[in-house]
């Protein structure tokens, strides 16, 4: 097994990783890209989309590839500090977290 850079942002968690061949060009509508759902506060956490920025989607993950270091910030920049993200392929996911209440893995939310 490769290790994987791993990057830790609030809930989100950004690995380092390759485009699979199903990915699909995703648009970004205004100057950023939600990567996290902020559910509860609208904290969101976002990627700057600069043109030498794409995003895409492959079964429900969002890719990134960023031609220049790019950074991942929220939107209420008290909550999270900002990381840069090397030049790369990168993919967005939620941490998870185990409810033994429930007896089920959930995603982190704020």
């Amino acid at each position: 097994m490769k290790n994987k850079t791993c990057i830790l942002h609030g809930e989100c968690i950004v690995f380092r990783s390759s485009l699979p061949k199903n990915a699909t060009p995703t648009k970004v509508e205004g100057s950023y890209k939600i990567v996290a759902d902020s559910e509860v506060t609208g904290n969101h956490h976002v990627v700057d989309a600069p043109v030498s920025v794409s995003f895409f989607e492959a079964n429900g993950v969002t890719y990134m590839q960023n031609e220049v270091p790019t950074k991942i910030r929220c939107l209420m920049a008290e909550r999270h500090t900002e990381i840069e993200l090397p030049v790369g392929t990168w993919e967005f996911g939620t941490q998870k977290e185990y409810d033994y209440i429930n007896d089920e893995l959930i995603s982190v939310r704020d």
